[in-house]
């Protein structure tokens, strides 16, 4: 009998480890920010709309499927910058080609998401900061960790002349920081009313709400010549779809700081570059240009 419980016991703990190594098959492909369920759903979807746009210059082809079932995955192909909008009542799991491997990744509901390329210039699916058919969705929201910040506004060498502009500001914290730390006057623009939400609230308790604006827009689409002080955190599509805008708007002189990546195409007007040491991730690098 003793012989019986032990084959028993063994056969289980093999079918477990079968299981186990199905489930993490591609594992080490996952994104963090694609595998967590419990992300707060963005208040321009409805709590069962998933959007998936494409962000790449290449059309692209996924299969989606609910997840844990047995269905089968249904096809779906869009091209540049299209938008796809279906309803999910609950995780949709996601396949596609990166490279020469196919990756599966679990999407939620009420959620936008966007393929872009990654550092490998590899197609990956991100969460998107909005799904608005009538704006560029520039970079996913993801925060700036304090100790870049500080370091943002160090490289800025502000004044209290200065009138710093952040776009994509977020919850607010950069423009928060400098209106509290330096004295300076504040303007954050994000186009996800969530996050202006935020960040007002965030201004509030800081005691700086006199000193700070928050401007619920494209940042595309407002002026931001009054500024001394540019910070961004985008991406380097973004930051070249940008700079035109930059270019065209900002005084000689004014200083443009991006968080982790360069501005294309302004190589001669970078004037200083740090690296901030994190926990997670490790490392951020800091670009300081001068208009």
């Amino acid at each position: 009998m003793k012989r019986k419980i032990e084959i028993s016991v063994l056969v289980l703990l093999v079918g477990l480890s079968i299981v186990a190594i199905i489930l993490t098959t591609g594992k080490d492909n996952q994104q963090p920010l694609d595998f967590e369920p419990t992300i707060t759903s963005s208040p321009t979807l409805s709590s069962r709309e998933i959007t998936i746009r494409n962000m790449t210059k290449e059309a692209i082809t996924f299969y989606l499927k609910t997840y844990n079932s047995a269905e089968n995955p249904h096809p779906v192909a869009i091209s540049p910058q299209e938008i796809y909008r279906f309803s999910a009542s609950s995780l949709t799991q996601i396949s596609f080609k990166q490279g020469n491997e196919s990756v599966s990744r679990l999407l939620s509901p009420g959620n936008p998401y966007a393929f872009r390329y990654d550092e490998n210039n590899l197609v990956e699916i991100w969460q998107a900061s909005h799904s608005r058919e009538d704006a560029i969705d520039l970079a996913p929201y993801v925060p700036t960790p304090l100790a870049v910040v500080d370091k943002m506004l160090e490289l800025a060498e502000l004044s209290s002349d200065d009138v710093i502009y952040d776009l994509g500001c977020g919850d607010g914290r950069i423009v928060i920081s400098a209106a509290s730390k330096y004295g300076v006057r504040g303007v954050g623009i994000d186009i996800v009313p969530e996050r202006i939400k935020e960040s007002k609230e965030n201004a509030k308790k800081a005691g700086v709400e006199n000193k700070v604006e928050f401007i619920l827009d494209d940042v595309l689409k407002v002026d931001i010549s009054e500024a001394t002080v540019v910070t961004l955190y985008l991406l380097p599509e973004s930051n070249a779809l940008l700079r035109p805008k930059l270019e065209k708007e900002l005084r000689p002189g004014t200083y443009v700081i991006s968080h982790n990546y360069t501005i294309p195409g302004w190589e001669n007007k970078l004037i200083k570059e740090e690296t901030v040491v994190t926990n997670a991730p490790n490392e951020h690098n800091i670009y300081v240009y001068r208009r």
